[in-house]
C-alpha cells in the first residue's frame, strides 16, 4: 500500500480565516501484495488558520455525495488544528473521499476542500459460468405466467467481490424492451423466496443467482434476447452471456 502527503490547499479568497488543509494519505494504492479483503485506513487531517476561530473548526467527509463522518478538529498548536478519521475499506475498491473543513457556524462556501483517492489492487472480473431461463412462455388469457431467470456466477478471487449480477432484454427489433429501457434487472443469491415480488432464490451463497417476472394477457408475442452480466466490487464487468426467450400466444 503506497501513500503520500497531500499538498496544502489555499483558503478561499473571501475567507481570510482559513489558510491551509493537509491530508495524509491523500492517495492509497493497494498493490498486488495486498490481500483482498477489508482493512482499516486512518487519515490525518490538519488545517491551519490566520487566527484562532471562536467556534473552532469542524470537518465533514463525503463519498459519492453521501455524508460518511463529521466532527470537530482539535487545537494542535496555535493556528493549527487536527483530527484522525479511521474507516474500513476493501483492498479491491476504487472510490474517493471528499473532505471539507470549515469554521463552526459558517456557510458551506467558507471552507477548505481536499480529497483522498482509494485505488484497489487489480483483481480478475467475475465470470458467468452459465445462464438459463424459461425458453418459451405462453401469454395467458387470465392470470399470470411466471418466467424464471438463472445465472451461475463465480469470482476467481472470492465470491465476496461480486457486487451485482444483472440482465436486460433486447427485442426482435434490436432494441431494449420498455421494461428494461431505464434500469437493468438485478438478480439475487440471498436465499430469499417471495414469488409475488419475483424473488425465487432457494439457497444463499451457492453462486446461483435468480429472478422471476410475470406476463399476463396484456403482453404481446416477442422474440427476446436475454443479456446477463456481472460486476465486481472494483467495477470490472464479466463478459455478457446471451440466451433466448420466446413470448408466444
Amino acid at each position: 500500500m503506497l501513500s503520500c502527503d497531500s499538498p496544502s490547499s489555499p483558503a478561499d479568497s473571501n475567507n481570510a480565516l482559513l489558510r491551509t488543509l493537509s491530508i495524509n494519505p491523500n492517495l492509497v494504492q493497494f498493490g498486488p501484495q495486498s490481500l483482498i479483503g477489508d482493512t482499516t485506513l486512518t487519515i490525518d487531517i490538519v488545517a491551519t488558520t490566520e487566527q484562532n476561530p471562536s467556534g473552532g473548526l469542524v470537518y465533514s467527509i463525503e463519498r459519492d455525495g453521501e455524508l460518511i463522518a463529521d466532527g470537530n478538529l482539535e487545537l494542535l498548536t496555535e493556528f493549527s488544528y487536527s483530527t484522525q478519521f479511521s474507516t474500513t475499506v476493501n483492498t479491491s475498491a476504487n472510490f474517493d473521499y471528499t473532505i471539507y473543513v470549515f469554521q463552526s457556524g459558517t456557510t458551506s462556501a467558507e471552507r477548505l476542500q481536499g480529497r483522498v483517492r482509494i485505488r484497489g489492487r487489480n483483481v480478475s472480473p467475475p465470470v458467468i459460468v452459465e445462464a438459463n431461463n424459461t425458453e418459451e412462455a405462453t401469454i395467458p388469457t387470465t392470470g399470470n405466467q411466471r418466467i424464471d431467470f438463472f445465472a451461475r456466477v463465480v469470482h476467481p478471487n472470492g465470491q465476496e467481490l461480486i457486487d451485482r449480477v444483472n440482465f436486460f432484454f433486447i427485442n426482435d427489433s434490436g432494441e431494449r424492451t420498455p421494461a428494461s429501457s431505464i434500469n437493468d434487472f438485478r438478480m439475487f443469491d440471498n436465499g430469499v423466496f417471495n414469488e409475488v415480488e419475483g424473488f425465487i432464490d432457494e439457497a444463499e451463497g451457492d453462486s446461483l443467482y435468480s429472478r422471476a417476472f410475470f406476463i399476463n394477457s396484456t403482453n404481446s408475442p416477442d422474440e427476446i434476447t436475454v443479456n446477463y452480466y456481472a460486476i465486481g466490487s472494483d467495477g470490472q464487468s464479466s463478459d455478457t452471456l446471451q440466451t433466448s426467450l420466446s413470448i408466444v400466444e
